[in-house]
């Protein structure tokens, strides 16, 4: 076991390093180095199909819950349309025409319906783990990123209710009708979404009576494992369940008013125990984002664990005896699946470029292959459908992803241009409510955000920066000296709006002192645009202002920044007369 775990660490540290050296992503880093010790030392880590399953139930909800943690409640309902398309109908049909046309090109092999059922459905999940990492690695539109991430969670849910309730059934001689199947859809999904409702209501009242944050972190993924084996139980949607409870529970924080306060003269009786537990805050919103922040390290532990338990379940003889099957089946879903992708880019009217990205997005992962090891031990086909699966997984993670970096890099700047024109279409949504806000959050005189509205875009462009791994430079600056006019205040304010972009946001933190937030701008190019401020606010008279730049990065925090901020500002400020007037 100790030197799993040292392996793990290894393998963790140099996945991560190529990653931060040439942004090659860190799971097919894994997925290379895990296979590459499999095979140079196949007798290192021995394990059975019924460990994995094991293996695989526990860390599930490990690797899933960073992810469900950053999807966008709002973003969700802007792109309802779809996301279904992609994770229900393209599913159904993607199954429904390979299991039309197999029969045609693999005339040797005799399937019944059931069992192409059972099999294209282990095969249209895709993997949440690969898609999230890729496609976190480039910078891509929002909306794109959102459909792929968003696809790989919630088409698990269309497969499995597909795999267990209609092929499995189909192929131990069980009944399936129409309306058996609208029975079963109908109690798998209620089902879920209530387990998964009330598990995170358990959970949220608990964290109001344990206020330690180690605690509370447990109760966060108690309510992911537990809604999980509970729905798994019960033999309907783990993933769904999950899902819903993740959901349910930032619902719960982000509609809580962090401001209550619990009046003095409550007595604690029957009567008043429910208001008392009502008016105690469970969690504020800076805790949750920590420990979104410590769900993602955990994530990237369990990934590597489950890569390296695949790397030691395969049967490369197996997959030698049927590669003809693999090679067959691998093309006949990348087909479907470029088909299906064709039609949302063609209905929806999205850019052509986009069809490349959402197909290669469809790599296999670990969920395929625990649904194979159900398939009944009597089934004919079970150690050939194993092996089409494991090989389809490996096929897909490698081939997509290194395909998918190919077309990112060659579309570079058609993909630059998306991100512009979409941001610019999403922004426009909201034109007239901003002009609103501006009225009302803006200080009188030099036109800078209020504290209170700045930080809270501050949070929103801190979690995107973080989520799509896109660039995000703050500048600071205090203004030392001025001749106490108004109309200088506002001079400055004026060539702060003047000189940054419409996507950046000009804010006041203190009595003297403003931020400006640069999205989508690395260090150096917020320290050409400190100097272009200098060298304009220069021309009035008696003024002199210093700057404090830093940039963003995966672990920051609002509280972060500003500490580092304030160091620099505190290296620019130079009493003894030297003149340094921008620090990093």
């Amino acid at each position: 076991m100790l030197l799993l775990v040292i392996v793990l660490l290894v393998i963790i540290l140099l996945s991560r390093v190529i990653e931060q050296s040439i942004k090659f992503p860190k799971t097919l880093s894994i997925i290379i180095f895990a296979f590459s010790i499999s095979f140079l030392f196949p007798n290192l880590f021995l394990i059975s199909h019924e460990e994995f399953d094991e293996i695989l139930y526990l860390m599930l909800p490990m690797i899933l819950l960073p992810d469900i943690l950053n999807i966008s409640l709002k973003e969700l309902k802007e792109h309802a349309k779809e996301i279904f398309y992609l994770a229900f109908i393209a599913v159904i049909l993607s199954i429904s025409i390979a299991t039309l046309i197999t029969p045609y090109i693999l005339v040797d092999i005799q399937f019944t319906t059931g069992m192409l059922i059972a099999l294209f459905s282990m095969l249209m999940a895709t993997d949440a783990i690969t898609v999230a990492s890729v496609m976190s690695k480039f910078k891509l539109p929002e909306r794109l990123k959102i459909y792929a991430e968003s696809e790989s969670l919630f088409n698990d849910v269309t497969a499995l209710i597909i795999f267990y309730f209609i092929a499995l059934p189909l192929i131990t001689g069980g009944e399936v009708t129409v309306l058996s199947i609208n029975i079963t859809l109908f109690k798998v999904v209620l089902l879920s979404l209530i387990i998964g409702i009330v598990v995170s209501i358990v959970g949220y009242l608990f964290m109001k009576i344990l206020k330690d944050p180690l605690d509370q972190f447990i109760i966060i993924y108690l309510v992911v494992i537990i809604s999980f084996l509970l729905a798994e139980h019960f033999h309907i949607s783990g993933i769904l369940s999950i899902v819903t409870s993740v959901i349910s529970f930032k619902l719960l924080v982000q509609n809580e008013s962090s401001h209550k306060q619990i009046p003095k003269d409550l007595k604690i009786d029957q009567n008043s125990m429910l208001e008392l537990i009502k008016k105690i805050p469970a969690i504020t919103k800076r805790e949750f984002r920590e420990y979104k922040k410590e769900a993602v390290f955990i994530g990237i532990f369990a990934n590597a664990i489950v890569f390296i338990i695949i790397a030691n379940i395969i049967d490369f003889e197996s997959l030698s005896l049927y590669y003809k099957e693999v090679l067959t089946i691998f093309a006949i879903t990348t087909i479907i699946r470029y088909s299906a992708i064709f039609s949302m880019v063609k209905i929806f009217k999205l850019p052509t470029r986009w069809l490349q990205t959402l197909t290669l997005a469809g790599s296999k992962g670990a969920l395929a292959i625990i649904m194979s090891h159900s398939l009944p031990d009597s089934f004919i086909y079970k150690d050939m459908f194993i092996a089409i699966v494991i090989g389809n997984v490996l096929l897909s993670t490698l081939i997509y992803t290194v395909l998918l970096m190919l077309h990112i890099n060659i579309n570079k700047k058609a993909y630059e241009k998306d991100i512009l024109i979409f941001n610019a279409k999403e922004s426009n949504t909201d034109k007239y409510v901003k002009s609103l806000v501006n009225i009302i959050e803006k200080d009188i005189d030099t036109g800078a955000y209020n504290k209170p509205f700045i930080e809270e875009i501050f949070q929103h462009e801190l979690a995107r920066s973080q989520r799509y791994k896109t660039n995000l430079s703050v500048l600071s600056f205090k203004i030392i000296k001025h001749n106490q006019e108004n109309t200088q205040l506002q001079q400055i304010g004026k060539i702060i709006v003047d000189t940054t972009r419409t996507n950046d946001y000009f804010g006041k933190t203190a009595e003297a002192q403003y931020i400006i937030l640069a999205s989508d701008t690395s260090l150096s190019g917020s320290m050409i645009l400190a100097q272009k401020l200098l060298s304009k606010i220069d021309e009035l008279q008696d003024v002199e202002l210093i700057f404090g730049l830093t940039q963003a990065n995966d672990t920051d925090t609002l509280e972060s920044i500003y500490e580092k901020l304030e160091d620099a500002l505190e290296r620019a400020f130079s009493p003894d007369g030297e003149k340094v007037e921008i620090e990093v």
